[in-house]
Order: C-alpha cells, then sequence, then structure tokens
C-alpha cells in the first residue's frame, strides 16, 4: 500500500474526526466507506472498511451479526455486483477513538479513479423514447414502465461531496447517503423512498409514486387520474408481496401527499409486525424488488423495455441501499434522487412513471424537476438541456 493522501493537507482537529474529515480522508485513500442519515434523524452515521475489496453481498442470512452497509444493483442479473461494506471504523457525527483514528489514517490503497463516458439523452430523444414506450404500453396492454435518464455535470466529485453532503441535511424527511466503493462505485444522494425496514416492531416499506411540483400554494395538491393510477399500481404491488410472505394482511394506510424536496408524492405506508427469519427476509426482498415504482409491471417486462430503451446501464441506480446492523435490523432504501460520483464528473438520474395516459412533456419536466434538488446544490455550470425551464 502507498499512502495517497498528505495528512498536511487535511484539516482535522488533533484528537477527532468530523464526518466530513472522515469522508475526505477516504476520499483521497481510496478506501471503502458509508455515511447516512436516517428520515426525521438528527444524527450521521459513518463507517469504514479498513480492507480494499467489500464481500459480496449473498443476503442477510450471510451477514448474521455484522454491521455494515449494503448497496445492491437495480438488475440482480447486470454486471454490477451487490457489496457489502463492513464497519471495521464506526462512528456518529464525530470520531474520538484514537485507535480508529490511527487505523483510518494508516490505511491507503492504490485503486483507481473510475471516469464515465458522455451518453446523455438530448430532450427530443428523450421524448422521442417516451413516444415509443406509451405506443407499445397500449399495444400490449402493459400498465407501467419507469424511464430514466442520465446526464453528466463537470464536478470535482471526490472533493466536494462532502460540502454536498452537508448541504443535502435541510432535506429533514430524507435518506440521506453517501457510500463509495473505490474502483468501482460511489454515490451520494437524498432518497425519499424506504423499500424495507425491520425492527423490533416487524416490517416496514412504502408505495411512493406519482409527482407534482411545489408551488407554495396553500390548497391542496389535486392528483391526476394518470397519477392516482400509478400509486395505485406500485401499492397493489406491494399489499400482494406482504400477502404471499405473512401469515396476515399487512396494516395499509391510505395514499396521502407527501414532500420530497420540491416535489410532492402520493405515498402509502405498510406495516406487519411480524417477525420472519434472516432467510425468509433476503425471499420477501428478491420477491418485492424491483418495485413498479422504479421498474414498471408487468416486472419483466418493464425490465425488457428499460434494457431496450435506455442509453446507460443503471448499474445500482434504483437498486437498494442502506444499513444493516448486529442484532438483525436494517434499513433498506431505494437508490434514487442520486448522483453517481467519478473523476472530474458526477451523473444524475431521474425517471418517471409512464403509462398509457402519459404525456411526454410532462414527464420530460417531471425529470427536471426530480434533478433541480441535488443540481440546485452543485456549483457548477448548467448544460441547457437538463435544466428545468418552464
Amino acid at each position: 500500500m502507498s499512502r495517497l493522501f498528505s495528512p498536511h493537507l487535511f484539516l482535522m482537529t488533533e484528537h477527532s474526526f468530523s464526518v466530513a474529515e472522515a469522508q475526505t480522508l477516504c476520499f483521497g485513500n481510496r478506501i471503502p466507506f458509508y455515511t447516512y442519515r436516517l428520515p426525521g434523524a438528527d444524527e450521521v452515521v459513518f463507517g469504514a472498511q479498513l480492507s480494499a475489496e467489500p464481500d459480496v453481498f449473498r443476503g442477510l442470512e450471510h451477514c448474521r451479526a455484522e454491521k455494515g452497509f449494503i448497496i445492491t444493483p437495480f438488475d440482480p442479473s447486470s454486471r454490477s455486483l451487490p457489496y457489502f461494506i463492513k464497519a471495521d471504523v464506526s462512528f456518529t457525527d464525530r470520531l474520538t477513538d484514537a485507535d480508529m483514528i490511527s487505523a483510518l489514517q494508516r490505511t491507503a490503497f492504490d485503486t483507481p479513479f473510475r471516469e464515465t463516458e458522455t451518453n446523455d439523452l438530448t430532450r427530443q430523444e428523450y421524448l422521442d423514447a417516451v413516444r415509443r414506450l406509451i405506443d407499445t404500453l397500449r399495444r400490449e396492454a402493459l400498465r407501467k414502465v419507469v424511464f430514466a435518464r442520465s446526464f453528466a455535470v463537470p464536478l470535482a466529485s471526490y472533493a466536494v461531496s462532502p460540502a454536498l453532503f452537508e448541504r443535502m441535511k435541510k432535506y429533514r424527511h430524507a435518506f440521506l447517503f453517501m457510500v463509495s466503493i473505490p474502483g468501482k462505485s460511489a454515490w451520494l444522494g437524498v432518497s425519499p423512498e424506504l423499500f424495507l425496514s425491520r425492527n423490533r416492531d416487524g416490517f416496514r416499506t412504502m408505495a411512493l409514486a406519482a409527482t407534482q411540483p411545489v408551488t407554495g400554494c396553500a390548497r391542496p395538491v389535486e392528483w391526476t387520474a394518470k397519477e392516482r393510477e400509478e400509486q395505485q399500481i406500485v401499492a397493489d404491488y406491494v399489499a400482494e408481496v406482504f400477502a404471499s410472505v405473512f401469515a396476515r394482511p399487512p396494516q395499509r394506510e391510505e395514499a396521502v401527499t407527501v414532500q420530497a424536496g420540491n416535489v410532492y408524492h402520493l405515498c402509502s405506508r405498510f406495516h406487519s409486525s411480524e417477525q420472519l427469519s434472516a432467510g425468509e427476509t433476503d425471499r420477501l426482498i428478491a420477491r418485492m424488488h424491483p418495485t413498479p415504482a422504479v421498474c414498471g409491471l408487468p416486472k419483466n417486462r418493464a425490465m425488457q423495455l428499460i434494457a431496450e430503451t435506455e442509453r446507460h446501464d443503471r448499474g445500482y441506480y434504483a437498486g437498494l441501499l442502506g444499513p444493516v446492523r448486529r442484532d438483525g435490523t436494517f434499513d433498506l432504501f431505494i437508490n434514487i434522487r442520486s448522483m453517481e460520483l467519478f473523476a472530474g464528473t458526477c451523473r444524475l438520474y431521474a425517471g418517471g412513471g409512464v403509462t398509457h395516459r402519459s404525456d411526454p412533456e410532462s414527464e420530460w419536466t417531471e425529470t427536471c424537476r426530480k434533478a433541480d434538488i441535488l443540481l440546485n446544490l452543485i456549483p457548477s455550470p448548467r448544460h441547457e438541456c437538463i435544466v428545468f425551464r418552464p
């Protein structure tokens, strides 16, 4: 190992590390790490693995009594592997353990930085693709497909990401995350969408879909038939999966309007007080992911259309990520409202649910609004084709 980061350039107190300082050190020395803040929480949790190669994640049954962070791809059959980052070093808000500080400072790897290719869709290409999808949905009587686009923005990603994470803290009701596996993938995001959570009270999830802008008006949000149908598809799917796994139907709340940054969504929450073994939980996750909120319905045909239509490989976008704990509890979220970090560039992803009722122009506008949640935090010139223009 060779040291890639000079401690003389690193601003820190003598006996402790802040989260931002630990993030900066790990980026500099190519150390796998994760950072997160749960929705509604104040504490920021940091973890780092002191070896260069995280384990491939093979299910909760294989990492019992382990503490760490999971990141898995959108498509389980893709070339992007699921990983489990072990918490060899872990702290909340500030690290004061001298041994852990020393371990971080002494660890460094030669893993090269990754670069991205430029394959962005223009606005017209996006509109044409949505029109083709609508035609396919009508012709084949399909219910929904989620179409996403990505675009690159010049940015010193590894240098500015700790500051961006701090700015993201204003999104109180979202899952904030930064995760880096050098040489493989690095992500920063503010996800509003819980996939599955387990605690002593059982399992929780949500059906989140449909999007409208936050306008500042006092009147209630009026949802269209297309938007209500889009959310209903997700809610019915979640209820069906839960019913196939649990002995009793889950508690299901009525859909309500929730805010996520500069947009509103429709959200139904589900809860089951039953407990499952680790193996049964793995089967629940495999059956439920990906949900129609990020894929479509029927699932197999939607995934095929996504692979045929989207110009990029989603990789970990719309996959799962989140912390797991030694007592078997976990919080997994869907990797959306996020950017992938590269050397000198970040790549933002934004998608929307396309149904037979969709309007291509409205779908484009929706992706722009979602992208603006992160674009507004980036001190970088914007390209004309990615900026939302009313």
